[in-house]
């Protein structure tokens, strides 16, 4: 065979593959990895003022203070029946308060680095459905560790490890719980910093890398658990007067930022968000006024 024939066929062959992945990108199919490409997310706005009459049970984590206590506390105020998780649920005074006073709120102990203490609860809970499993515990780590050139990396390992190891612990272990229920939802409390469309800042990097990597995790579960019925949320609660938000503020030389919002704000709009989403909304980023957040 010529050479001349042999780069015929060749430069035929490399028209033929180009006109082959033209023709799989239009099909909405990318070639990076034979990946199938996502299908973009239709415009959906949801009524964060919108405040529904369902009912059912929730778990939510991280409840002894901040939007944690804010939500079992709005939660109770609706009629569900409400677990609350802390980590130290005898010094948890404001918390302990609330379940004194409503009977359907429950307070018990858990810790996200406890993976052995989750499955504890989980067997403890075991039977019980429950509707809404609002993972809200989170931790931002100490902002003077997550300067470049000093970066402290157990500091590091300790955000990931809570944020997105202890979170994903969670949604394992109550999985059946969540699946026996009605409204079968699991709530990823996750942040604005996630998202790497929107990063404009340096500040607190393992906090944003740990809830990037919490929206990934939680984005794939969504996937693996939509065949089950059970609805993954990924909600930002928004810039909130919190001791969290106030530390990051505070190394960031922004004292008394009167942009932020109470965490009953919060709590009630974030809620009103999650009753609002449905299946085919599953994975889905939105803010807590209702918007989609680019990732």
């Amino acid at each position: 065979m010529s050479q001349r024939h042999l780069a015929t066929r060749g430069w035929r062959g490399t028209f033929t593959l180009l006109l082959t992945v033209i023709a799989l990108l239009l099909s909405g199919v990318a070639t990076a990895g034979g990946h199938r490409a996502p299908k973009p997310k239709p415009s959906v706005k949801f009524d964060a003022t919108l405040r529904s009459d369902i009912t059912g049970t929730v778990l939510v984590t991280g409840a002894n203070r901040g939007i944690g206590l804010a939500l079992a506390t709005n939660y109770a105020e609706r009629g569900w029946t409400v677990y609350a998780t802390a980590r130290k649920p005898r010094k948890a005074d404001a918390l302990n308060a609330l379940a004194a006073a409503n009977p359907k709120v429950t307070v018990v102990k858990m810790d996200l680095l406890d993976h052995k203490g989750i499955d504890k609860l989980a067997k403890q809970l075991k039977g019980v459905p429950i509707d809404v499993l609002y993972n809200n515990a989170a931790i931002l780590g100490d902002p003077a560790e997550q300067v470049i050139g000093s970066y402290d990396y157990d500091a590091l390992m300790n955000v990931m490890e809570v944020n997105v190891a202890g979170t994903l612990k969670m949604v394992e272990a109550f999985l059946d719980n969540v699946a026996a229920s009605d409204q079968k939802k699991i709530v990823g409390m996750t942040s604005v910093q996630g998202s790497i469309g929107l990063l404009r800042d340096t500040s607190i990097p393992f906090y944003k890398m740990s809830k990037a990597a919490l929206n990934m995790g939680m984005g794939s579960i969504a996937l693996k658990l939509k065949g089950k019925k059970i609805t993954v949320a990924l909600v930002s609660p928004g810039a909130v007067d919190t001791q969290m938000m106030n530390s990051a503020l505070s190394f960031a030389g922004m004292k008394n930022a009167n942009f932020l919002i109470t965490t009953e704000e919060s709590a009630e709009a974030c809620i009103n968000v999650v009753d609002q989403f449905e299946l085919k909304y599953t994975g889905y980023f939105m803010s807590h006024e209702g918007d989609i957040i680019p990732w």
